[in-house]
């Protein structure tokens, strides 16, 4: 949706800098945009729609600017601009003092631009094409710091048998201009077709608008300021008579002091143009034009990305809450099957409690409790009396394993969704990437950014990268309450109870043999069933301190795993998920935010234009949604032809 009439300027450029340092003839330095960083912006702008449309203009801009180094110390480039019978061909005859361009009743008496400079000026070298211009070269007092157009009318009718309009041929010169004199009478001062070409032409170039025909009209000039204010800022309006002008001029006798240059509003506008904008102005001229052209280009590209940009953010938090869901349910898948099989990670706690704590009474019998299985296997393998009950037990954890790859291997050749159904429901995963494709058209990103497959690769690596994360985690938590376990209170309380009833059962055996029986011989020595009993005891005592420790040790293990688990859901592992489609937004996110970057490099360089004659007039920025928008999306070509 962009389009533009643009006049610019280039300047060279240091690519490692915001801004670079032009230097004028007189010395001074001047902070300019650096057209680099314009360029690389532009270049980097992802595949997006609204995007491609910002590439297309701002590059055309760009490669427009790039000859203009070589008009940067050029006289002052002034064209004419006005409707047909304006005088505008009489205005420059009288400001050149001779007549140079024809004039007069004939309508239309231009019927090509003509372009009147001094001899020694180089118009190619200074990257000027002059094909379907007339040069004129003349060595005049007033071009010594000037270089005059005179252009066509834009509101003539052209003949049928032209091959160019006059509307083509102004699109051709007017970028070459830094001042549109534009003149109008009272007759032809709300022209449609001048003001269409003055509404394209004057971004990018200072105004001067000069009432010609003073002798026979009224002063129109506070209602054409009216007519102006809305979109321009006129400056000073020139009420002058280029006929008695012109022959004031032809009748001086030549070297005459003043040139026969008559005084009051002309002689004002000679000297502005002749000598007030000399080419320490003009240089200042072109920068405060390429500078107003860079921010309405930028302030287009900027209109155009914002209009599109509400369905970026839809998407953008369309990702957020879309892997939030798929986090949730996998956080919570996890944390019930960490519940469910709490057995595991309570042996692996109560191993590292146990190996902390020592060798000592209680912790034998954390050791036995967690090793159980293992002596179990190891006691069914031990009673095998013959090698075939053996072969069986080990025949069946053999086939377990065997079984358990079988049905990994059949995953594994189901395609992209048998490997996620460790993860995720793969239904789950393809209706996100729908829901997600669904808003990616909205926001006219490339079609195939979120197909299913792909987000069904992203799932997987996004669930072993959850996995790892909680791995870590898991191990955190047996860490911390492994220490949590191995305070020096809690190891005196449990080897207190369980030394004291270790001690208690030796010590009744002991005073049984060495005193009560020596002291009454009546008294019978226990017997192996009395052993039998205080194991039994002490299996009991022990079971019941076991217990003790893990209720506290479970309590702790799922109280852990509960309040993690509200984490899990927000896992830095699960930002693979929808990875690529992620990156898309924060690429497009990076060039929305370097393109404001640039707006408000540009918005710090009006200064320029505050040093300028205040006489000069120029266009008003306009806002986003003016009528200086097309769509070239619909017609990319007659945009670059505004250009």
């Amino acid at each position: 949706m962009l389009a533009k009439t643009f006049l610019f300027r280039g300047v060279p450029i240091d690519s490692n800098s915001d801004t670079i340092l032009t230097t004028s003839a007189t010395g001074s330095t001047i902070p300019i945009l650096v057209s680099d960083r314009l360029r690389r912006w532009s270049e980097s702008a992802p595949n997006w729609e609204a995007a491609n449309g910002c590439r297309q203009v701002t590059s055309h801009f760009l490669n427009r600017c790039g000859g203009l180094e070589r008009r940067l110390s050029m006289p002052l480039i002034v064209a004419t601009l006005g409707g047909t019978g304006t005088g505008k061909s009489t205005l420059v005859n009288a400001l050149l003092g001779a007549k140079i361009v024809k004039d007069g009743r004939e309508r239309p008496t231009t019927d090509k631009p003509v372009i009147v400079c001094r001899p020694e000026i180089d118009l190619k070298a200074r990257g000027i094409d002059t094909t379907g211009i007339r040069v004129e070269k003349h060595s005049l007092p007033s071009l010594e710091h000037l270089v005059l157009i005179d252009c066509p009318d834009p509101d003539t009718t052209e003949s049928p048998d032209q091959r160019e309009s006059n509307l083509d041929r102004l699109r051709n010169v007017l970028p070459l201009c830094d001042v549109l004199l534009i003149t109008g009478t009272q007759q032809k001062y709300r022209s449609r077709r001048v003001a269409d070409t003055l509404a394209d032409a004057a971004p990018g170039a200072r105004l001067l608008f000069v009432q010609t025909h003073a002798d026979r009209d009224v002063d129109i000039r506070d209602d054409w300021r009216e007519v102006l204010k809305e979109r321009y800022e006129p400056g000073h309006i020139f009420l002058i008579d280029s006929v008695a002008a012109l022959n004031s001029r032809l009748a001086a006798p030549p070297g005459s002091f003043d040139g026969g240059i008559p005084d009051g509003e002309f002689g004002d506008l000679h000297r502005l143009l002749t000598r007030d904008l000399n080419e320490e102005s003009a240089i200042r001229i072109r920068e405060a034009n390429y500078a107003d052209l860079a921010e309405e280009v930028v302030e287009l590209c900027r209109s155009e990305i914002e209009e599109h940009w509400a369905p970026i953010d839809k998407l953008r938090e369309k990702i957020l809450e879309e892997r939030r869901r798929l986090g949730e349910r996998l956080a919570e898948r996890m944390r019930d099957e960490l519940i469910r099989d709490r057995r595991l990670w309570e042996s692996r706690l109560i191993g590292r409690v146990a190996s902390q704590w020592g060798y000592s009474p209680f912790s034998l019998v954390l050791r036995v409790y967690q090793g159980f299985g293992s002596l179990l296997s190891g006691a069914l393998l031990a009673r095998a009396a013959t090698s075939i009950p053996l072969f069986a037990v080990w025949g069946l954890y053999q086939g377990g394993r065997s079984l358990k790859k079988w049905k990994d291997r059949r995953k594994s050749k189901a395609g992209p969704g048998g490997s996620i159904v460790r993860f995720w429901e793969e239904g789950n995963v393809r209706e996100s990437a729908l829901i997600l494709a669904g808003f990616a058209q909205d926001a006219r990103l490339p079609v195939g950014i979120c197909t299913p497959e792909r987000v069904l690769r992203e799932s997987n690596l996004a669930g072993d990268a959850f996995v790892a994360e909680v791995a870590r985690e898991l191990e955190r938590i047996c860490d911390r309450l492994a220490r949590r376990h191995n305070t020096w209170a809690i190891r005196l309380f449990y080897e207190t109870l369980m030394g004291g009833m270790l001690l208690f059962l030796l010590f009744r055996p002991a005073k049984n043999f060495f005193w009560d029986t020596l002291r009454d011989s009546s008294i019978p020595i226990h017997g192996f069933d009395f052993y039998i009993i205080s194991l039994c005891w002490l299996i009991a005592w022990g079971a019941v301190l076991l217990g003790a420790f893990t209720f506290t040790l479970r309590q702790g293990l799922d109280r852990e795993i509960n309040e993690t688990a509200a984490t899990w859901s927000r896992a830095t592992g699960l930002d693979a998920l929808f990875h690529e489609l992620e990156e898309e937004t924060n690429r497009l996110l990076a060039f929305r935010n370097e393109l404001e970057s640039i707006r408000l490099r540009l918005t710090q360089m009006d200064q320029i234009a505050e040093k300028l004659d205040k006489r000069l007039g120029k266009r008003k920025f306009m806002s986003t949604g003016s009528a200086m928008k097309t769509d070239i999306r619909s017609s990319p070509s007659a945009a670059r032809t505004h250009l």
